[in-house]
């Protein structure tokens, strides 16, 4: 008994040593995980999964990723970090979502893609995407649209407080397009680029093209409208009388070519005819056949199956001068001027003739209003007169009554005086 009384008690100090070192443990495991929470973070993938299937994580520091998102052509809406707070900011910076953006991209579903970046992270160049685009901070969120192969805007802060305001503003500017060029300065900028150009004869309002713009969004497609008679130069072939071989004639005159940028030419700003690569179209012009040759041809890495040659010159009709109109603007002018003359000569007689009426109305009002004050003064005057003549009738009546009483006293005082006469 008393080796069992001894050995319970080491048995309790054994327990709560024990209950002791494990809530130290949990303790500490939890303060080193909120550490890590805090200043470490959990892993990238951990948050990747957490965002919304549509939104792409893009990393800043792949400099091809970058762009082939902000310069490729594909329409794409981007939310920035740009360092100020805001929903979600428990998040690291890259995966910090607002509502308004997420919601949008329900509504532009199948016209844009999204992503997500870190704007305030460096480039290579020691710049940030905020300092290179100018973007302004203060709006929340901050989001820029890409497109078209053009440098990437921000969308205004007053287009995006809420998801409708963002679908108004992206919406109509992520419509594939189909340029129209007249000039050979809007034909070097539409094919003089990064991105590959359709260069094509066809009716710019054609259906063909428009599916090939909405397919095709890293190519620029480009029109050039027969109806004005503009012609294309390419210095080359039955142009200048030179006889071409096989493998070149079939790439020169004719009425869709695609271009793209040749790798090995030197780069040179501002170049009217900068050195391109062609390959020429030679089948039926339906969607079908375009698709496989464009296909084909953003696919192909070398130079095989391609021509160098300058970008072609256009040949703009000049425009006809206009006929003289045989009333010039001098003559309309002077006319327009006649007939506001006359319109304001009329409005001023019916003006006249108003005021002369109201005039001659507001005479009889007052002959009108004098001839009724004389009849009230001569009703008063005979209310007058005839009151008059009622006192005075009045007055006659009493003073006759008076006398009577008189002419009757004096006969009594003489009767008594008779008497008093008589008693004597």
């Amino acid at each position: 008994s008393d080796s069992i009384s001894i050995d319970a008690p080491r048995s309790e100090m054994g327990y709560v040593r024990g209950y002791f070192l494990a809530a130290v443990t949990a303790a500490l495991t939890a303060s080193a995980s909120y550490y890590c929470y805090k200043h470490v973070g959990l892993p990238d993938w951990y948050w990747r999964a957490k965002l919304p299937p549509r939104v792409r994580d893009i990393d800043v520091s792949d400099t091809e990723t970058l762009k082939q998102v902000l310069f490729s052509g594909e329409p794409w809406l981007l939310q920035c970090y740009s360092g100020l707070p805001y929903e979600g900011q428990h998040l690291p910076r890259r995966y910090r979502l607002h509502a308004a953006f997420t919601e949008s991209l329900k509504s532009l579903h199948g016209h844009v893609q999204a992503g997500t970046l870190d704007c305030e992270q460096p480039l290579p160049s020691n710049r940030t995407l905020v300092t290179k685009y100018g973007l302004v901070r203060r709006t929340q969120p901050l989001l820029i649209f890409a497109a078209g192969g053009h440098n990437p805007k921000q969308v205004p802060s007053g287009s995006s407080s809420s998801a409708y305001a963002i679908t108004a503003w992206v919406k109509p500017k992520a419509e594939p397009r189909i340029l129209t060029v007249n000039t050979q300065q809007q034909l070097r900028g539409a094919c003089g680029g990064r991105r590959p150009c359709l260069l094509t004869r066809m009716d710019a309002d054609s259906v063909v093209l428009q599916k090939l713009a909405s397919h095709f969004r890293t190519l620029e497609v480009v029109g050039i409208p027969e109806s004005d008679g503009a012609t294309l130069s390419w210095g080359r072939g039955q142009e200048v009388g030179e006889t071409l071989d096989d493998e070149e004639a079939k790439h020169f005159g004719k009425r869709t070519v695609m271009l793209r940028m040749d790798p090995d030419s030197p780069p040179k700003k501002k170049q009217s005819h900068p050195v391109r690569l062609l390959r020429g179209f030679n089948d039926e012009e339906d969607f079908p056949s375009l698709s496989r040759f464009i296909t084909k041809a953003l696919a192909a890495t070398g130079e095989e199956g391609w021509v160098r040659t300058q970008l072609p010159t256009l040949n703009a009709v000049a425009s006809r001068p206009k006929k003289a109109i045989k009333n010039d603007n001098a003559e309309v002018q002077a006319r327009r001027a006649r007939q506001r003359a006359e319109a304001r000569a009329k409005d001023n007689v019916e003006a006249a003739e108003r005021a002369a009426k109201r005039q001659q109305e507001s005479e009889l009002d007052e002959a009108d209003l004098q001839r009724e004050r004389e009849i009230r003064a001569r009703a008063r005057m005979a209310a007058e007169e005839e009151q008059a003549g009622n006192i005075v009738e009045e007055v006659d009546e009493e003073s006759e009554a008076i006398v009577d009483d008189w002419a009757v006293e004096v006969d009594e005082e003489e009767d008594e005086e008779e008497a008093v006469d008589l008693d004597l």
